[in-house]
Protein backbone atom coordinates (compact mmCIF):
# COMPACT_ATOMS: atom_id res chain seq x y z
CA UNK A 1 0.00 0.00 0.00
CA UNK A 2 1.27 3.70 -0.96
CA UNK A 3 2.00 5.62 2.23
CA UNK A 4 -0.94 7.87 3.38
CA UNK A 5 1.38 10.54 3.99
CA UNK A 6 2.99 10.57 0.14
CA UNK A 7 -1.00 10.93 -1.11
CA UNK A 8 -2.00 13.11 1.38
CA UNK A 9 0.71 15.81 0.30
CA UNK A 10 -0.24 15.19 -3.12
CA UNK A 11 -4.08 15.83 -2.66
CA UNK A 12 -3.02 18.98 -0.93
CA UNK A 13 -0.85 20.38 -3.40
CA UNK A 14 -3.75 19.93 -6.26
CA UNK A 15 -6.09 21.18 -3.90
CA UNK A 16 -3.74 24.39 -3.23
CA UNK A 17 -4.07 24.61 -6.99
CA UNK A 18 -7.59 23.71 -7.71
CA UNK A 19 -8.37 26.92 -4.95
CA UNK A 20 -5.86 28.72 -6.60
CA UNK A 21 -7.16 28.86 -9.38
CA UNK A 22 -11.37 28.77 -8.61
CA UNK A 23 -11.02 32.02 -6.39
CA UNK A 24 -10.34 34.29 -9.25
CA UNK A 25 -13.29 32.89 -10.77
CA UNK A 26 -15.30 33.64 -7.21
CA UNK A 27 -14.15 37.05 -6.58
CA UNK A 28 -13.98 38.77 -9.85
CA UNK A 29 -15.52 36.65 -12.34
CA UNK A 30 -16.19 39.97 -14.57
CA UNK A 31 -12.25 40.98 -14.47
CA UNK A 32 -11.58 37.28 -15.02
CA UNK A 33 -13.38 37.27 -18.25
CA UNK A 34 -11.85 40.14 -19.35
CA UNK A 35 -8.56 38.65 -18.87
CA UNK A 36 -9.52 35.38 -20.57
CA UNK A 37 -12.09 35.97 -23.04
CA UNK A 38 -12.42 39.55 -23.84
CA UNK A 39 -14.45 39.28 -26.64
CA UNK A 40 -16.60 36.43 -25.64
CA UNK A 41 -19.80 38.01 -23.73
CA UNK A 42 -21.59 34.72 -23.88
CA UNK A 43 -20.36 31.02 -23.27
CA UNK A 44 -22.98 28.05 -23.45
CA UNK A 45 -25.32 30.51 -23.63
CA UNK A 46 -24.21 32.08 -20.53
CA UNK A 47 -22.93 35.71 -19.74
CA UNK A 48 -19.08 34.28 -19.49
CA UNK A 49 -18.94 35.94 -16.51
CA UNK A 50 -21.26 33.52 -15.01
CA UNK A 51 -19.59 30.38 -16.58
CA UNK A 52 -16.30 31.84 -15.07
CA UNK A 53 -17.90 31.96 -11.51
CA UNK A 54 -19.61 28.41 -11.49
CA UNK A 55 -16.65 27.23 -12.50
CA UNK A 56 -14.80 29.10 -9.45
CA UNK A 57 -17.19 27.29 -7.33
CA UNK A 58 -16.55 24.06 -9.13
CA UNK A 59 -12.90 24.37 -8.43
CA UNK A 60 -12.92 25.32 -5.15
CA UNK A 61 -15.50 22.64 -4.17
CA UNK A 62 -13.55 20.02 -5.84
CA UNK A 63 -10.24 21.16 -4.08
CA UNK A 64 -12.23 20.70 -0.66
CA UNK A 65 -13.10 17.28 -1.78
CA UNK A 66 -9.34 16.49 -2.24
CA UNK A 67 -8.10 18.18 1.32
CA UNK A 68 -11.33 15.91 2.61
CA UNK A 69 -10.00 13.02 0.89
CA UNK A 70 -6.03 14.01 2.28
CA UNK A 71 -7.56 13.79 5.98
CA UNK A 72 -8.85 10.35 5.59
CA UNK A 73 -6.94 7.35 6.98
CA UNK A 74 -6.72 4.45 4.82
CA UNK A 75 -6.29 6.26 1.41
CA UNK A 76 -5.52 4.14 -1.23
CA UNK A 77 -4.78 3.94 -4.62
CA UNK A 78 -8.35 4.29 -6.39
CA UNK A 79 -8.63 7.88 -4.62
CA UNK A 80 -4.87 9.05 -6.41
CA UNK A 81 -6.02 7.50 -9.54
CA UNK A 82 -9.46 9.11 -9.94
CA UNK A 83 -8.04 12.24 -9.04
CA UNK A 84 -4.73 11.50 -11.96
CA UNK A 85 -7.65 10.86 -14.58
CA UNK A 86 -9.58 14.37 -13.16
CA UNK A 87 -6.38 16.32 -14.28
CA UNK A 88 -5.79 14.48 -17.31
CA UNK A 89 -8.99 15.43 -18.38
CA UNK A 90 -8.42 18.66 -17.25
CA UNK A 91 -5.27 19.26 -19.27
CA UNK A 92 -6.76 17.90 -22.65
CA UNK A 93 -9.66 20.12 -21.63
CA UNK A 94 -8.03 23.42 -21.89
CA UNK A 95 -6.16 22.45 -25.19
CA UNK A 96 -8.99 21.37 -26.61
CA UNK A 97 -10.72 24.70 -25.67
CA UNK A 98 -7.90 26.81 -26.83
CA UNK A 99 -7.31 24.58 -30.06
CA UNK A 100 -10.85 24.95 -30.92
CA UNK A 101 -11.41 28.73 -30.01
CA UNK A 102 -8.23 30.38 -30.20
CA UNK A 103 -9.39 33.78 -31.24
CA UNK A 104 -11.70 34.02 -28.36
CA UNK A 105 -8.65 33.75 -25.47
CA UNK A 106 -6.57 36.71 -24.52
CA UNK A 107 -2.82 36.16 -25.68
CA UNK A 108 -2.10 36.52 -21.70
CA UNK A 109 -5.19 34.15 -20.84
CA UNK A 110 -3.63 31.30 -23.65
CA UNK A 111 -0.29 31.89 -21.20
CA UNK A 112 -2.45 31.72 -18.15
CA UNK A 113 -4.64 28.60 -19.05
CA UNK A 114 -1.30 26.75 -20.15
CA UNK A 115 0.52 27.68 -16.89
CA UNK A 116 -2.23 26.10 -14.92
CA UNK A 117 -2.22 23.39 -17.32
CA UNK A 118 0.82 22.15 -16.90
CA UNK A 119 0.96 22.52 -12.73
CA UNK A 120 -1.81 19.96 -13.37
CA UNK A 121 0.02 17.68 -15.51
CA UNK A 122 2.44 17.67 -13.00
CA UNK A 123 0.44 16.46 -10.62
CA UNK A 124 -1.34 14.48 -11.93
CA UNK A 125 2.48 13.00 -13.62
CA UNK A 126 3.28 12.79 -10.00
CA UNK A 127 0.58 11.05 -8.84
CA UNK A 128 1.06 8.53 -11.53
CA UNK A 129 4.63 8.35 -10.30
CA UNK A 130 3.67 7.46 -6.53
CA UNK A 131 0.81 4.81 -7.92
CA UNK A 132 3.84 2.85 -10.01
CA UNK A 133 5.39 2.79 -6.82
CA UNK A 134 7.97 5.08 -7.66
CA UNK A 135 9.49 7.58 -4.51
CA UNK A 136 10.79 10.61 -5.81
CA UNK A 137 8.24 13.96 -6.64
CA UNK A 138 8.49 15.69 -9.83
CA UNK A 139 9.37 19.59 -9.73
CA UNK A 140 6.66 20.86 -9.94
Amino acid sequence: MISNARIATILRFDAALCFACGLPGLIAPAWLAGFLLPQQDIVLGLPTATVLWELGILLVAYAGILLLAAARPGLDRPVLLVSAVADAGWVLGTFALVAAFPASFSSWGIVALAVVALDTALIGLWKLRVLRGGTTPLAA
